[in-house]
């Protein structure tokens, strides 16, 4: 080949290399470009960026692309509404993420919705591509995946903690290890999953940074009801009570109403050995939920004054009630039998220890020991260990009963119950 001839094929290699570089440039300009969602309220300060590009204030009508990540201030709320009809409320100090979102509406089912809240907090009602794929979507925490089940939910994060609450449908939400990771999309079908439904009334779902499962506890809103003062009436006939009583030094927790506690189960069937809970609507009636591990739900008398902080005393409980339950490996469920247990709190510190010896079929007894603080603005109380123990419970607001759920593994399966303990 000649050189004049050299040089012409050079110069066209290098002008189709340029051609195609610019079409390469155009079609990720065009990807780039296209919409999957807007802005449909913007309220104080907030701002659109990506890893790419400098971030910019959020207004009304901006378009929402794949990759945005959408940061609000102390003052700043954003609502998008996606392609699919999906709503998304951003409330402020929160940094949430749009990773991926494919939605055709004449193919719903092939639909990818990827999303991440990194801080704070979101409202999500699903559209059309996570109820026609739910397999399909999720939603990323620092900590945990959450599915759904078409849903409207709220979700609230921290580094060291996520809660969720669902106000329709359901959602699952399960702790990042080697069976739920972080790059999948759905429900993480693990052992450590729980599922929250919009019918467990007054319920949140919370994992905290270093606990073994998720844990069901009284939502927010529950938590201000546990505020409100007794009725007028209520409070006259305390005060006489009170009045009567002050000369004989009868314990305060005494001059409040008879408060119970009553264990409920989600399922509708027991478990093998539990002849402890009724059914969740049953136990429900008249009552509030304190806090749950997904088959067994502690249900407490609601509106009753709270004594507890002005509680000072060391206190010794007896074992009155109790059901446990051994899952092999073989996941074939046995019941289990606590043979014994102690249970003391001390009031002036806020501390509780608790011991119990536990024996089911295949497995030698076992002695699980707990200890932690209550909190006694609500009466909860909780625990985890390092070895992969449990335990969640709560007292009466008179500190007369408490009751409390465990999980512990043993033998690569675990050990689970409820307790009722009485003065």
């Amino acid at each position: 080949m000649t050189p004049q001839a050299l040089r012409s094929l050079f110069l066209q290699l290098a002008l189709a290399s340029l051609l195609w570089a610019g079409f390469g440039q155009v079609q990720v300009q065009a990807t780039q470009s296209v919409a999957v969602g807007e802005v449909t309220l913007a309220i104080g300060l907030s701002d659109i960026g990506r890893e790419t590009e400098t971030a910019a204030p959020v207004l009304k009508g901006k378009p929402i692309r794949e990759g945005d990540v959408i940061k609000t201030s102390a003052s700043g709320h954003v609502h998008v509404r996606f392609k699919d009809g999906a709503l998304v409320s951003v409330r402020p100090n929160s940094v949430f993420t749009i990773h991926e979102f494919k939605y055709n509406p004449a193919e719903p089912a092939a639909s990818v919705v990827r999303l991440s809240l990194s801080k704070g907090e979101v409202r999500s009602i699903s559209g059309a591509a996570a109820q026609a794929a739910k397999e399909r979507f999720r939603l990323n925490t620092p900590l945990v995946a959450i599915g759904v089940k078409g849903t409207d939910f709220v979700t609230q994060t921290g580094q060291d903690a996520t809660r969720v609450t669902v106000n329709q449908g359901a959602i699952v939400m399960a702790p990042f290890d080697q069976g739920c990771r972080a790059d999948t999309l759905g429900v993480c079908a693990t052992s450590r999953a729980r599922e929250l439904t919009a019918a467990m009334t007054g319920m949140a779902l919370e994992y905290r940074n270093g606990t073994v499962d998720p844990g069901f506890q009284l939502a927010p809103a529950q938590k201000e009801n546990n505020k409100l003062q007794p009725q007028d009436g209520q409070l006259k006939d305390n005060a006489d009570r009170a009045s009567s009583a002050s000369k004989e030094s009868v314990r305060p927790e005494e001059l409040v109403s008879v408060s119970r506690l009553v264990w409920g189960r989600w399922n509708q069937v027991p478990a093998p050995g539990d002849n402890l809970t009724i059914g969740f609507r049953a136990a429900l009636s008249g009552n509030e939920v304190t806090v749950g591990d997904g088959y067994y739900f502690l249900f407490r008398n609601p509106g009753s004054p709270n004594l507890l902080p002005s509680l000072t005393n060391q206190v010794d409980f007896k074992l009155t009630s109790s059901a446990a339950q051994y899952r092999p490996p073989s996941n074939n469920v046995v019941a289990a039998t606590v043979n014994s247990g102690i249970f003391s709190i001390d009031f002036a510190q806020s501390t509780y220890v608790t011991q119990l010896q536990v024996s089911a079929e295949g497995i030698s007894p076992q002695n699980l020991q707990f200890a932690g603080k209550i909190d006694t603005s609500t009466g909860i109380f909780r625990d985890t260990t390092p070895k992969g123990l449990s335990l969640g419970g709560a007292l009466t607001l008179n500190g007369l009963q408490a009751g409390y759920f465990f999980r512990a593994p043993v033998n690569n399966g675990s050990l689970t119950g409820a307790t009722l303990w009485g003065r």
